[in-house]
């Protein structure tokens, strides 16, 4: 979707997450027939092979799915990034960064020996560039991460539209300047603490000053339908190889990058949207990495071996019943949350509660997710919950919900107190994605909510239907995710504050919880600094806010997912971290001889 330049609450990670929403959250599946290349003059040996989605754009700006990201994170480098998918971020093209008056200015020195793939060396000008693009360009959907997440300086103009007159950013006021050919300095409007984590994001990727002609002082080197699908010119790792819709794309390893790696030829993605299928080619040792669908998963055939102090397990899985081998296996816990939404004109707050006392978290995750997850009380994850884990745990005591049990004589009680029950039913649709495992949690559902009151229909719909309907306000209940924009509980709990959430379908406002919510989200925005005070302000809040979603139920917390890699004894992959397959960069990927 595009912004237009419009600085209003962005949807671009809404549609991020409800891309992968229905798939699975687990490495690229691997699954490339053919002989293993021969080692280089460079010493590197064979293609990582991968089976992927299909991609969108290679456009950093324009990007919202999880498939193009993962692409466009081995083509492009940023100031900054998630290092192999964690989520504190570090440095990447920049080499220093310093933060100036009370922090609202940050200044990023740029490493010398950073270039992009053509050779050109990498600028501050690349850098004013590529964010006037994401601001002003209409290929960008990230306009609202930099003007108002981020809060960069700007100004903003009366522009006439079909609907009216509204406010845009003033193209060329950004407060973003190159003082010299390797220092950029970038100015917000007000302190924010998590900065580095919006920067670190694949679409603030730079791209060469110029390079097209989308923004107003720019003639453009080439169209944008050729940046975008044939010559994305960028400083990451990589440069793109092939890419033939719907069938395949591939990256080629630079001998010139700056950073370490890469030390694979390349990385081949042969698109698939059928898990089976590509499961298939795993089992014939086609694949160097691969995931297993739901209907093939055995939980017994896991054995951890270690865990370290980021949660990530790792360990074996096998022997596999189709081949006998058993493979390395890894578990990430992701900074996601599955919840079930709803409209709160729509669906009335008894009805909510009832929903929520009967759903059992817990069953949820073992019986329909095969445990790959885990049962979720708060919309932030633990990993970036104040306190993490521990304080995430200790709050959960007090979830006034069935957690691990359906607790079926609340729910009844509840609705009674309104007037419903089995002879005089409330009714709800409930809207799932249109994947096997909702639409199982949906029935699941129905039937437990028959037993207290409540007449349930499950329509299966695709997740673009439920964001076109959830924003005409037109659902009652509905399946929903949401995916880290930053790390940080702000990038969760935005969506609870009351004014904004008809941006989010809840329509939720005019209760006691909905107003200590809208005032808890207020002292988020009055302490955005990274100060101790600021800090344990905000933390405060943040809990008030999940209370406040507990008592009303707009949001029902349903699963936190983990990502999982299954590869085979060739493959050496760093781990990945919390922020997702899709940001980590593959240069220092592996691959031996494949037996």
């Amino acid at each position: 979707m595009t912004h237009n330049n419009s600085t209003q609450p962005s949807a671009s990670r809404r549609a991020f997450l409800g891309t992968a929403g229905s798939v699975a959250v687990g490495v690229g599946l691997a699954g490339c027939s053919g002989s293993a290349p021969t080692a280089d003059d460079s010493g590197r040996e064979r293609t990582y092979r991968m089976v992927g989605g299909a991609i969108r754009t290679l456009d950093p700006a324009a990007a919202t799915d999880s498939e193009s990201t993962t692409v466009i994170s081995q083509l492009f480098d940023g100031l900054v990034h998630y290092p192999k998918g964690n989520i504190d971020p570090e440095l990447l093209l920049a080499d220093d960064h310093r933060v100036s008056e009370g922090g609202r200015v940050h200044t990023f020195d740029l490493d010398p020996e950073a270039t992009f793939s053509d050779g050109r060396e990498v600028t501050a000008d690349d850098v004013v560039y590529s964010f006037e693009r994401i601001a002003a360009s209409d290929h960008s959907t990230s306009a609202s991460d930099l003007l108002d997440v981020l809060g960069v300086e700007h100004e903003t103009e009366t522009v006439e539209t079909d609907d009216g007159t509204e406010e845009q950013y003033k193209p060329g006021t950004l407060g973003v300047e190159a003082k010299d050919d390797r220092t950029v300095e970038i100015r917000l409007s007000e302190p924010f603490h998590a900065a580095l984590g919006v920067l670190a994001y694949p679409s603030f990727a730079i791209v060469p000053e110029g390079l097209l002609g989308d923004v107003e002082g720019y003639d453009g080197e080439m169209s944008h339908e050729e940046f975008a699908t044939e010559n994305p010119i960028g400083a990451g790792p990589f440069t793109l190889d092939t890419w033939e819709k719907d069938v395949e794309y591939s990256v080629s390893a630079r001998d010139d990058y700056r950073g370490e790696g890469p030390f694979v030829e390349g990385i081949r993605w042969e698109v698939t949207s059928n898990a089976s299928a590509a499961y298939t080619y795993a089992i014939n040792r086609n694949a160097d990495a691969f995931w297993i669908p739901s209907g093939k998963f055995d939980p017994s055939l896991v054995t951890i071996e270690e865990t370290d102090r980021k949660g990530r397990k790792v360990g074996t899985y096998g022997p596999l019943p189709e081949n006998g081998e058993t493979v390395q296996y890894r578990q990430i816990p992701l900074t996601w949350t599955y919840y079930l939404g709803f409209n709160a004109e729509n669906v009335e707050k008894p009805v909510r509660q009832a929903v929520a006392h009967v759903l059992n978290q817990q069953t949820h995750v073992q019986d329909i997710h095969e445990g790959r997850g885990k049962p979720a009380t708060h919309l932030t994850p633990p990993n970036l919950y104040p306190g993490g884990n521990p304080a995430y745990q200790d709050h959960a005591e007090q979830y006034p919900y069935g957690l691990t049990e359906s607790r079926f004589e609340e729910a009844r009680e509840v609705l009674s107190k309104a007037g419903y029950g089995p002879d005089n039913p409330a009714e709800m649709t409930l809207s799932v994605y249109d994947a096997t495992a909702w639409f199982e949690t949906g029935k699941l559902l129905r039937d437990k909510l028959a037993r207290v009151g409540v007449d349930v229909s499950v329509e299966r719909v695709p997740f673009s239907t439920i964001g076109e309907r959830g924003r005409n306000g037109d659902l009652d209940a509905f399946t929903y995710g949401w995916v880290m924009d930053y790390p940080s509980p702000d990038s969760f709990l935005k969506i609870l504050n009351p004014p904004s959430s008809d941006d989010y379908f809840f329509f939720w406002g005019g209760t006691s919880a909905a107003d200590r919510a809208e005032s808890a989200w207020q002292t988020v925005r009055n302490h955005p600094s990274g100060s101790d005070a600021d800090r344990k302000a905000r933390a405060e809040a943040y809990q008030q806010m999940e209370a406040a979603n507990w008592e009303d139920v707009v949001a029902l917390p349903v699963y936190h997912p983990v990502g999982e890699g299954f590869y085979y004894d060739w493959v050496d992959v760093p781990k990945t971290g919390a922020a997702g397959f899709s940001k980590h960069k593959y240069n220092h990927v592996r691959v031996g001889k494949r037996e």
